[in-house]
């Protein structure tokens, strides 16, 4: 026999013992196609940029914001310079009107203040005495060589709008002042509120400004702080310089001590004003009409005390009117 007749002899038998053994196992095993017959037959897809997949019938989404319920257009004739109304939830801008403008932020200022100051830790119960230094014109209700706790005076700056107690927490906090503004300035930055900037905690330098905006926003994060959202719905307050009688001091939102009149419950309110004569009236509030509908709205350069706050109350209502919520009657329609 030739190599060339033995070698192919031998390739051939090789061949054969490999399909032999092949049919072998095709008996002793089941096909792999059996082992998953059991299992549901996929969708239709599409392939994505990248290599990703997504079905090619996307399931229903329902949103959760607040929607329109009609072509309602808001024509309230409001003479701040800038305003938004956001959602309080979402922050979905449901009005707005020169909202990226920059303008002063007066005593809004003092929610930032406020802010550094619950960082620091304080302590509340520490005696602090009014200085020259701390004290300003414009403060009815403490003056120079009296004495309050932290706490007193954290109530004074807030629910009063004191600067001189702004600057007796500041002073009182052992953070020096152009340390303190840094911070404030610092935390802005945190927050990614862009527009706002501060050069003293009070407010009543117009280089303190910022936009409707990013005070909204503001806003939203101080009052997620529970020591100023209480704080903040306190309609009057009884101030106790130590060793003398106690004073009362009225907040300075007129929606909240009901002097503008309104419809809105009791603890559903809770905002901030500033006044310089740069700025004009401004006003920053959140208002709940109802569990599952809350809306801040920020009134800048209103002509007068009163009308930063007819027209907040105003917004606030047009909105709460117009829109709908979810969980209300008619959104799921809507949101279909």
């Amino acid at each position: 026999m030739s190599k060339k007749l033995f070698d192919f002899i031998s390739s051939f038998g090789i061949m054969l013992a490999g399909i032999s053994l092949l049919f072998i196992g095709s008996i002793s095993y089941p096909q792999v196609s059996q082992k998953v017959s059991f299992l549901p037959k996929s969708k239709p897809r599409i392939m994505l940029a990248g290599g990703d997949e997504q079905p090619l019938v996307l399931p229903i989404s329902h949103p959760n914001v607040p929607l329109k319920k009609d072509q309602a257009i808001c024509d309230l004739k409001l003479t701040a310079v800038a305003s938004i109304l956001m959602d309080d939830k979402t922050d979905t801008v449901l009005f707005e009107n020169n909202a990226d403008a920059v303008r002063p932020l007066a005593s809004i200022s003092k929610l930032m203040s406020a802010l550094v100051l619950l960082d620091s830790k304080p302590d509340w119960k520490k005696v602090v005495e009014i200085t020259p230094d701390v004290y300003d014109n414009y403060s009815h209700f403490i003056n120079i060589g009296e004495k309050f706790t932290m706490g007193d005076l954290w109530n004074i700056a807030l629910i009063g709008s004191s600067n001189s107690a702004i600057n007796a927490l500041v002073d009182g906090s052992g953070i020096k002042k152009e340390d303190f503004v840094t911070k404030m300035n610092e935390k802005a930055q945190d927050l990614r509120l862009r527009s706002l900037h501060f050069v003293e905690p009070t407010g009543i330098d117009e280089r303190d400004v910022g936009s409707a905006r990013d005070i909204a926003r503001l806003l939203k994060y101080a009052l997620a702080d529970d020591k100023i959202f209480n704080t903040l719905q306190t309609s009057e307050y009884y101030a106790q310089p130590l060793g003398q009688k106690p004073r009362r001091i009225w907040s300075t939102d007129w929606l909240l001590t009901k002097w503008v009149p309104n419809k809105f419950g009791d603890l559903t309110i809770a905002g901030k004003t500033g006044y310089i004569e740069s700025s004009k009236y401004n006003f920053a509030v959140r208002i709940e009409n109802g569990g599952k509908r809350a809306i801040r709205t920020v009134m800048l350069g209103s002509d007068t005390m009163e009308a930063r706050f007819s027209e907040a109350r105003d917004l606030a209502t047009w909105a709460f009117v117009h829109y709908s919520w979810p969980g209300d009657s008619g959104y799921e329609k809507l949101a279909q």
